[in-house]
């Protein structure tokens, strides 16, 4: 990877931070905009966000992201009030910068020039702003009557060539550009480095560099020809007005240049070096068509692959505390003395109670290899925090877009998750903070007439239990209308029962393809996508979905997520000759086989006595097809398993030992099989197959 390359990514990556950084403070900043320290954090953000994309060649997101800088300069000074209107508009800038970003980083050629200029001229219009709160004002005059302010001082660029042995004259360039500086404000400043020789050939008395600087100063041109007048006569110092190029700060013909000249302009190439880039460049397109390498279509597809390329400089990456890198490599070093170890008691052939030292060692690398993996995997863990912040954004501008109003509360912000997991959960998440917004919470007239405040409730919440992390969305607004789903339900020719619903059986209703009480569509709702997509995206993750709501109490969501894809605590058992893992997470318990506990009823099902009550029992060989097992053999085994939804008994052959695994897809290398999520290599080679509970449940429990 070349320097270049590493910066981009460097770029990127950094930008997504500091684009959620701005995003939260701005929402903190709603809800309290006399927090002085969010108003800090979010002008720090925004102004290496400028600095950045400049640094990079992205000038047209640095030259938008200025506007907003001096937008944001207004409101530390207290000369712009913090509205909700200004905020809004402000998190609408903060998704322009983003959308910039993001078509830099597909390789496209950037944004259109009149979305651009329309967005600036947006900004513009609030720096005209001051003292005016946008809420309060004449709603019958528009925004474009608004006055721009006056644009002050002139614009100068400056081209400072002095001559090798300048030094000799007691003169020191960096003086001048400090006295420069007090005339103004720097636009640019590029240094020209192209005249310096190689290391060993530099001679520290010579002077190699030149600057071109761009100088913003309400200062006449005389007076900043005045700041070089002991050396414009033997050195090359060129000073030119561009006042009339600037608009608002921006370099207007800068705007309208084509890559090579800007690069002329900036004296980074010569015209000559252009002209002969572009005919190498059309030379060897022309080429592998004249030779029929390739066809125009697919020369085409080169010079279109090459735009999309930069999106190879987005990559996903994880910021991982120091001290968690630090244990994994004292670890790794505690794994490499103790094969070490392992190698001197081999290599000894006098070494007694070679088996006993084999033993210990073993047991011990054991150990460090299964604390290694522990602390692998807590790299991968990361705090619901940010995913909950980026769900109240989605909440807020919902709501806005209804005229409701709502709070948002978080909780377990804290909770970790595999970063895995946290990606698959984020569109999940989105329409259920959307649903709860947009079919939950009333308007705030229809809350006043139940009682009710004008104001909603959305509750983020996050808690582990056991090995499992619970995920809740909820809302204090109306709860699901029954009636209306169940009229929906039997117009879709879907099955309901007659007495009252209950929450198990409103969920799979809801949860049908298609299924939607909303007559009208809208951008959130209508179409009859949300819900089973919902569901099915949770159970991939080997998750659940519940729901539970009440008339005008709300409707809360709870998502049942495994901790971590990387690595599972599971149950080894063989049955039939086959090696089967279940997750620990689910374990009951497990006992011997009794006939005594075990009754039937209907047909051939059986329920088992455990721990006082009656549980169903199956067998895997059941489950896939075969007849019921030989249950009267006293050497069977019961696992007893609990989903969180159903509990019920395994009967197996034979029980062995709990093993922490890392799960291996078998979609990927076979196909899908209903009830298993993955598989695993065991010690001696074998493989294993990994249970899903879920799955095994509902098979199970729809073929009895």
């Amino acid at each position: 990877m070349n320097e270049l390359d590493e910066t981009l990514e460097i770029f990127f990556a950094e930008t997504e931070d500091l684009i959620k950084t701005s995003e939260e403070s701005l929402l903190r900043l709603e809800s309290a905009p006399e927090a002085r320290p969010d108003l800090e954090k979010l002008f720090r953000a925004v102004h290496t966000l400028k600095s950045g994309s400049a640094m990079v060649g992205f000038n047209h997101i640095s030259e938008y992201t200025h506007l907003i800088e001096n937008l944001l300069d207004r409101l530390r000074d207290g000369k712009l009030p913090i509205t909700r209107h200004l905020i809004s508009f402000l998190l609408e800038g903060i998704d322009f910068i983003r959308d910039m970003v993001d078509k830099c980083a597909g390789g496209d050629a950037g944004i259109e020039p009149a979305v651009l200029e329309a967005q600036k001229a947006q900004v513009n219009r609030f720096l005209g702003m001051d003292s005016i709160n946008q809420e309060d004002a004449d709603l019958s005059k528009t925004i474009t009557d608004i006055p721009v302010e006056a644009e002050k001082g002139h614009y100068y660029n400056i081209d400072l060539i002095f001559r090798k042995n300048l030094f000799e004259s007691g003169i020191d360039p960096l003086l001048l550009l400090l006295n420069l500086k007090e005339m103004g404000e720097f636009i640019e400043v590029v240094s020209n480095i192209s005249e310096l020789p190689r290391y060993e050939e530099i001679d520290i008395y010579k002077l190699y560099i030149s600057w071109r600087v761009i100088l913003k100063s309400t200062a006449p041109l005389q007076e900043i020809e005045n700041v070089f007048m002991f050396v414009k006569d033997d050195n090359n110092i060129e000073i030119d007005e561009i006042t009339d190029r600037y608009k608002d700060g921006i370099d207007l013909k800068a705007g309208d240049m084509t890559i090579g000249e800007a690069l002329i302009e900036k004296k980074g190439i010569t015209k000559n070096d252009l002209d002969e880039a572009l005919k190498k460049q059309k030379k060897i397109g022309e080429i592998l068509v004249e030779e029929k390498k390739i066809d125009k279509e697919a020369l085409q597809a080169v010079v279109t692959m090459q735009g999309e390329s930069r999106s190879a400089y987005r990559k996903t990456s994880i910021r991982v505390d120091v001290a968690k890198i630090n244990y994994l490599v004292n670890l790794a070093e505690e794994i490499g003395v103790g094969l070490s170890r392992m190698q001197s008691i081999f290599s000894d052939e006098e070494t007694p109670n070679v088996l006993l030292d084999i033993e210990q060692e073993l047991e011990n690398l054991l150990k460090v290899n299964r604390e290694f993996q522990e602390r692998v995997a807590q790299v991968r863990m990361f705090s619901l925090k940010g995913t909950f912040q980026r769900f109240q954004r989605i909440a807020r501008d919902t709501a806005l877009d209804q005229n409701k109003q709502i709070k948002t509360i978080v909780s377990g912000i804290e909770t970790e998750l595999d970063k895995e997991v946290i990606e698959c959960i984020t569109n999940p998440l989105k329409h259920l903070v959307r649903n709860c917004v947009d079919h939950g919470i009333e308007s705030p007239e229809e809350r006043i007439a139940k009682g009710k405040s004008e104001e909603g409730i959305i509750e983020l919440r996050a808690y582990q239990k056991g090995g499992q992390i619970f995920v809740q969305i909820g809302d204090d607004g109306s709860g699901l209308n029954i009636e209306k789903i169940r009229q929906r339900a039997l117009e879709m020719e879907i099955e309901v029962p007659d007495e009252e619903i209950d929450n198990e059986t409103l969920m799979q209703i809801v949860c049908n393809p298609g299924f939607s009480t909303s007559s009208n569509v809208t951008k959130l709702s209508g179409r009859g996508v949300g819900m089973d997509v919902v569901k099915t995206e949770i159970e991939k993750l080997g998750g659940s979905l519940k729901i539970e709501t009440a008339k005008d109490k709300g409707t809360t969501f709870t998502l049942v997520l495994p901790l971590t894809f990387a690595l599972t605590e599971a149950l080894h058992f063989r049955e039939k000759g086959r090696s089967y893992l279940v997750p620990l997470w689910g374990l009951v318990g497990t006992e011997k086989f009794e006939q005594s506990n075990m009754r039937s009823f209907g047909g051939d099902e059986k329920l088992y006595r455990f721990r006082g009550n009656y549980l169903p029992i199956m067998s895997l060989s059941r489950v896939y097809g075969d007849e019921m097992p030989d249950i009267n053999s006293q050497k069977r085994v019961m696992i007893f398993l609990d989903t969180g939804r159903q509990g019920f008994g395994l009967i197996v052959d034979e029980v062995l030992d709990c093993r922490q695994i890392v799960v291996k897809s078998l979609e990927s290398h076979y196909r899908n099989v209903k009830g298993i999520s993955g598989a695993t290599i065991m010690g001696d080679g074998s493989v294993a197959l990994v249970i899903d509970l879920f799955d095994l449940e509902e098979i199970f429990f729809n073929k009895t």
